[in-house]
């Protein structure tokens, strides 16, 4: 009404005529702002009517201004009530600018003191807004209306003034009559808007005019609910003197407590639960004001709400209770806190989770510890099946883990499986670093006993040789050890490696489509319909006939539909049903159709290269332990175990040549069976169901049902009588129990016989299924057996399973070879008798691959692995191999790849010498293949160590041991004593030696031919590059496999009988000294005196100056050219250090010599580095180096030095046990390095589906989250002032959105809904509600 009242005035006001120009109007509009107004130049009618653009007259404008002359001068003439644009009058002008003086002088003049802006605001009211008390004051003097309420939000004066905290103007109201219980829209009364924001005056005012107080607000909000959200401590204490109603909830259910709780806030919660607030409300949420409490983090509100009886098993939407709630923060205290009252530590959230399985997968180890002293369950599952030890392996957490496992009874739950199937204990293992061995102790003893004794390497390297597809069988392998050093723990190892290196035929078979499977498929079908329809022919019924024939029918499409689902679902699809469905009918498939190969063709003929391409798998004899009781039974059950290993191994097709009986393919007379059986049935049917037809059909049934019987009965006798009746086991253990009678030849005979069969049937199988399979024979315990037996025993494995070519056996004996010796010694006396033959030759005619074990060596070894691939340097090299730490470990699981023969890789040079040496030339075939097979297995030991050597030079090294092993042992014993200088040849060495070597000794007939030693030994360390030398004995020794280290500790006994008075010259000279040797060519001329080397005791490279000094001056050299020499050495500081490590040239620019002198000081810097010196690597010295003590005798020396080679030997075992369990306390796992950070951070991350609609989030615009991981269990004062100024500079009235309405969202729906409470122009925004209340607006 207001709106057009103006309008329509400002339109009669432009009609009217005026001789005004627009621009004169404007500069007199500034000029009365600036207060340069002269009314003597306008007429009356003119100030009257003159308006500006806002349509504001000059009064309007003179009182915005604050010019009270004016405005009396103006009030004569103008309108005192006339508006501008906006509906604004002269009064509310002043109102709003608060100008008290010219209100009083409108208000004289008649001015309206309750005519409203278009937004229904009075003066009254912008004069309380603006906090003008001497405007407010004159407009109730002169009547305004108190208690006027505004058009668009129900404001009245008190209301403003109590939200906007104005003491003076809220006493001034309520002294003129306000009414202290007048809401506005959304129901908020000035008590609620001054309890909102603490104003302690106004409320205690506002109550003793009769204020309501338990009035309910905006969201059913309560004064004492915004004075708690407030944390206006003084404010509710004040409220609750009142005695208010403390249980009243807001629209999500919270009351004044559950909001105290959240918020943190202990005094105020205190204050309400002594007031008889309810402890166990619970909010539409479905949080308890526990759960609020424990999220807020503050333990003292626990505490109080546990002691006045809150639910600690209360649980919210998700089903997680309190404890629950704490242990996600890891609020320690607060779990503490709930402990105390007793929760049921079993309650499982949503997801299964009981608190034990919670704080495990926090990995909090504190919280563990404390739960699992508190009787919690750690058998309870989550709906995974996963319990807690479960979670903590899979954590990788060594401390929540033992922590779990602190009882032993505890310890079965390892085993129980989850709902894949999962233990603890597989997925611990299943880890890099498992976790309970650091706790247990090394479960896996078997593996660290195979890696300390070098099992793992020989295995390796063992079943890479036997894996070559073109590898010479028959093999006998020999383990030599001594009795009792568990050589028997090898062959456990042995046999895993060769499964890993081996591969089944099956793996790779797959189902394909075949037309002639569906046909086979059809005719069985076919078969099947005629039996049925011949066996119910005689009912004469033509009805069943056709039943039968079209159920067969359909039979046949289910068939065949069945095996193209399959087909596709496996080759297409890749189903995993589909795919194991398709493998187990392929496997079925490969065994029928070889069942059918066997009974009807020939097995081909391989070529070589097809054997290069074919799978090599292994068959073993599981009984292997022989005894002195019954041998006999124990080599039939190896021939017995054999046959049955055979019976389900073989697969695949290959082409063929047809098996014919009495000269007919046996492949058609199959035919013929099936063609005369499917016509017989077909003829008995149609003459049973038509009887009036001719006999000759009957007849001709019977002839082909007898044609049928015919050839079916010798095929089935063969079944019957091979099949089941004289099987190979019972043909076997029937000669086994008759042996008495028959005698050990007669039964060495039969069972003959039956490995013929089974090395037939064999090689029979492998042609075809393109394979090559080989028959492991592994004999233990054979040392345990009396000494007759022992020898039996041997000459039955020779006879059985070595003695015929091209047979694929591979005997494994590990045995003691000085057990065996004696024994064959004792019982073949008589027969050796005159010969030169030993117990020794016999076992070489056996054994074409002897393995010596050298665990001690190989351990060594290992350390010096380690050492070596700790080093960074070392890392481009080992890349550069492509040798593995394994040898050349060849998987036969993977694609198949063509491989050349290793035994003579890279020995083209050590293959001449072979064939070209006189010696070897006349050598004995299988000794040859000793030395050949010795040098391959010797070969890849050194590979798997990575130690370089030359083939030529290794086969030199393994032959020289194979056929002079005494002599060897000798050479190398004394080779060893030689420290730091590896240069000298072997043959240097043995001429010093040879002489006291024992004529006599009986170990020397073990060396055959002696008279070759020398020349052979001499051509092995001819000079060039594959001379073998000192360092490659050294090198050599630990991975040797024909070296016998019992052989090498009786010679080394010998020695110790022998009385030497000191050590030779030649080959090392005393400690300390320069090795005379290396005084080769003019050196030995450079001093006068050739005594002066043997005082140099420190190498060039840790000469000082001086000493450099001290050698030139004993040059012969002029005096005044040596104290030249001199100056310029000590200028040039040319110490041992530079001299060994720069490049000649440069030294001679730097000395500027002559030719003479230059060539002497060459000389002697040239045999300086040259030269090596005993004893200077002191600091690699092993830990225990004693003094040796003072003697010239060999025998005490060599003694003292045995004595401390032991010694060390067992300190080195004791170093390596404790080294490798001496970082296992100190391990630092991965999930414990997590579990650190988790428990110094003071609260967990979770998902939680109430983080935005659950009342944690603030419905008054608290941007916070409470399950966010920002909250620190110190609640600062600090922090908890910036959250509550945070939500007090948000507004009450937003729109209502289900709750939960963000700071954004009710800023911006305020901007939309609520008035314009400043002066504004047209085109701007309306301000939203908030400002109303807020001082500084």
């Amino acid at each position: 009404m207001w709106h057009e009242a103006a309008r329509s005035a400002f339109a009669v006001a432009t009609i009217l005529p005026s001789a005004m120009d627009p621009t004169k109007v404007c500069e007199i509009f500034e000029n009365l702002e600036k207060g340069d107004f002269d009314e003597s130049k306008l007429t009356a009618f003119q100030l009257a009517t003159l308006r500006n653009s806002n349509g504001e007259t000059l009064l309007l404008v003179a009182a915005r201004t604050g010019q009270i002359k004016i405005v009396r001068e103006l009030i004569k003439y103008s309108e005192v009530d006339d508006i501008d644009l906006d509906g604004w009058t002269a009064l509310l002008n002043v109102a709003y600018q608060g100008f008290s003086d010219i209100a009083e002088v409108l208000l004289q003049a008649d001015a309206n003191v309750d005519s409203p802006d278009l937004m229904g605001w009075s003066p009254l009211m912008w004069s309380v807004y603006k906090n003008h008390f001497g405007c407010a004051e004159i407009f109730l003097k002169h009547g305004a209306h108190v208690n006027i309420i505004d058009d668009e939000d129900g404001l009245t004066p008190l209301i403003v003034a109590c939200g906007r905290g104005y003491v003076e103007l809220v006493e001034l109201l309520l002294r003129h009559g306000a009414e202290v219980n007048a809401c506005d829209k959304f129901g908020s009364t000035a008590l609620i808007w001054a309890s909102r924001k603490g104003f302690r005056a106004i409320i205690e005012m506002l109550l003793n005019a009769g204020a309501e107080l338990d009035a309910v607000g905006m969201y059913s909000s309560t004064a004492l609910i915004l004075a708690t959200r407030g944390n206006y401590i003084d404010v509710v204490e004040l409220l609750l003197s009142r005695e208010p109603n403390v249980n009243v909830t807001d629209q999500n259910g919270l009351s004044a407590l559950g909001i105290a709780a959240r918020e943190g806030y202990a005094e105020i919660a205190e204050m309400l639960i002594n007031s008889g607030a309810y402890v166990n409300v619970i909010d539409r949420f479905g949080n308890s004001i526990l759960a609020s409490a424990v999220r807020s983090g503050n333990a003292s509100i626990v505490r109080m709400l546990l002691d006045r009886h809150a639910d600690v098993n209360a649980r919210d939407s998700e089903n997680r209770t309190a404890l629950h709630l704490a242990i996600d923060k890891s609020f320690m205290d607060i779990v503490l806190v709930l402990l105390e009252k007793r929760p049921n530590l079993e309650l499982k959230n949503m997801d299964g989770e009981t608190a034990l399985l919670r704080a495990v997968k926090n990995r909090h180890v504190g919280l563990c510890q404390i739960l699992v002293n508190s009787c919690a369950k750690i058998s309870a599952t989550d709906n995974a099946g996963d319990n807690a030890l479960h979670l903590a392996l899979r954590a990788k957490s060594k401390r929540i883990t033992q922590t779990l496992l602190s009882n032993p009874s505890d310890l079965r739950l390892l085993y129980r499986p989850n709902k894949l199937g999962q233990t603890p204990y597989s997925i611990d293992q299943s880890n890099a670093q498992p976790i309970l061995p650091l706790i247990f102790g090394p479960v896996d003893a078997e593996t660290h006993m195979d890696a300390m004794l070098g099992y793992d390497i020989y295995s390796n390297v063992l079943a890479d040789i036997v894996c070559e597809p073109n590898l010479t069988l028959p093999l006998t392998i020999g383990l030599y050890a001594k009795w009792g050093s568990g050589k028997s723990l090898l062959l456990a190892k042995l046999k895993d490696s060769l499964h890993n290196f081996s591969r089944s035929w099956l793996d790779g078979v797959h189902l394909s489509w075949s037309w002639s499977l569906v046909f086979s498929i059809a005719m069985l079908v076919v078969l099947l319909a005629l039996m049925i329809m011949s066996a119910t022919a005689f009912l004469v019924d033509m009805t069943v006939l056709l039943s039968i024939g079209v159920l067969g029918v359909i039979f046949f499409f289910i068939v065949v539909l069945t095996y193209g689902v399959i087909y596709y679902g496996s080759e297409v699809k890749a189903w995993h049903r589909s795919l194991s469905a398709g493998r187990e009918i392929a496997k079925a498939l490969a065994h029928f159709r070889l069942f059918l190969n066997m009974a009807t063709v020939h097995a081909p003929i391989r070529r070589e290269k097809e054997l290069l391409t074919s799978p090599v798998s292994f068959l073993f004899a599981d009984y292997h332990r022989l005894s002195s009781i019954g041998g006999e039974q124990a080599l039939a059950k190896i021939v017995v175990n054999l046959f049955e290993a055979a019976e389900n191994h073989f697969a695949r097709e290959s082409s063929t040549k047809h098996r014919k009986f009495c000269g007919i393919p046996v492949i058609l007379l199959a035919a013929i069976f099936l063609l005369s059986l499917n016509s017989a049935l077909f003829l008995i049917t149609l003459w049973f169901y038509r009887s009036e037809l001719d006999s000759s059909i009957m007849f001709g049934s019977i002839s082909l049902l007898s044609l049928a019987f015919l050839l079916f009965i010798y095929p089935l006798y063969l079944l019957i009588f091979y099949g089941l009746i004289n099987v190979p086991k019972k043909r076997i253990n029937r000669a086994a129990q008759i042996v008495a009678e028959i005698r050990f030849e007669g039964f060495m005979q039969k069972l003959q016989q039956e490995v013929d069969l089974l090395a037939k049937m064999i090689k029979t199988l492998d042609s075809l299924t393109s394979s090559q399979t080989r028959l492991v024979v592994i004999v233990d315990g054979l040392d345990n057996c009396e000494q007759e037996r022992m020898v039996q025993t041997l000459d039955a494995l020779e006879l059985l399973f070595s003695a015929r070519a091209n047979r694929p056996f591979i005997v494994i004996i590990a045995v003691d070879p000085h057990i065996i010796v004696s024994a064959v010694n004792h019982s073949m006396h008589s027969a050796l008798t005159g010969t030169e033959l030993t117990g020794h030759d016999y076992l070489k005619n056996i054994i074409t691959m002897p393995i010596y074990l050298h665990n001690s060596a190989l351990r060594q070894l290992q350390k010096k692995l380690r050492d070596k691939r700790e080093s960074i340097a070392d890392w481009k090299e080992r890349f550069r191999r492509q040798d593995t730490f394994h040898g050349s470990y060849m998987s036969l699981s993977g694609d198949i790849r063509t491989r050349k023969s290793t035994a003579l890789l890279g020995t083209t040079n050590w293959n001449h010498t072979l064939m070209t040496d006189d010696y070897f030339s006349n050598m004995n075939p299988r000794a040859m293949k000793r030395i050949v097979n010795a040098l391959t297995l010797t070969g890849r030991l050194m590979r798997a160590f990575e130690i370089e050597f030359s083939w030529l030079t290794l086969g030199f090294w393994v032959s020289l041991i194979e056929q002079w092993p005494c002599r060897m042992c000798w050479l190398i014993d004394r080779a060893l004593d030689i420290q730091h200088n590896d240069q000298h040849s072997l043959a240097q060495v043995y001429n010093q030696l040879k002489h006291s070597i024992p004529k006599k000794d009986p170990l020397i007939d073990l060396d055959r031919n002696p008279d070759n030693f020398e020349s052979f030994l001499e051509q092995a360390s001819s000079a060039g590059p594959d001379q073998l030398t000192v360092g490659h004995a050294r090198r050599f020794v630990p991975c040797t496999s024909n070296l016998d280290p019992y052989l090498r500790k009786l010679i080394r006994e010998r020695r110790n009988n022998l009385e030497v008075p000191a050590i030779i010259s030649s080959v090392q000279t005393a400690p300390g000294k320069l090795i005379d040797s290396a005084l080769t060519g003019f050196a030995k001329y450079l001093f006068k005196d050739s005594g002066l080397w043997s005082t140099i005791d420190v190498p060039l490279v840790e000469m000082k100056l001086d000493e450099i000094v001290f050698l030139i001056r004993k040059l012969d050299i002029n005096e005044e050219r040596l104290a030249v020499i001199e100056e310029r050495i000590r200028s040039a500081n040319l110490n041992g250090l530079v001299l060994s490590a720069c490049d000649l040239s440069d030294v001679e620019r730097s000395l500027a010599l002559s030719l003479g002198d230059w060539t002497m000081v060459k000389l002697l810097i040239e045999t300086l580095r040259n030269s090596a010196i005993s004893d200077v690597n002191k600091a690699h010295a092993p830990p225990f180096v004693p003094q040796l003590p003072r003697c010239i005798s060999l025998v005490s020396t060599q003694e003292h030095k045995r004595r401390i080679a032991s010694q060390s030997e067992v300190e080195n075992d004791h170093h390596w046990l404790l080294e490798s369990l001496s970082g296992m306390d100190a391990v630092e796992t991965e999930g414990d390095a997590d579990v650190v950070i988790a428990s110094r951070s003071t609260s967990v991350r979770f998902d939680d589906a109430a983080s935005d609609k659950d009342s944690i989030a603030s419905m008054y615009g608290s941007n916070e989250n409470l399950l966010e991981n920002s909250r620190t269990p110190e609640r600062s004062s600090s922090t908890r002032d910036e959250r509550m100024n945070m939500i007090r500079a948000n507004s009450v009235h937003s729109e209502r959105n289900n709750g939960a309405v963000s700071k954004e969202d009710s800023e911006s729906r305020c901007q939309e809904q609520q008035l314009t409470v400043k002066r504004r122009l047209i085109e701007d925004k309306r301000t939203s509600l908030h400002q109303v209340f807020d001082r500084n607006a």
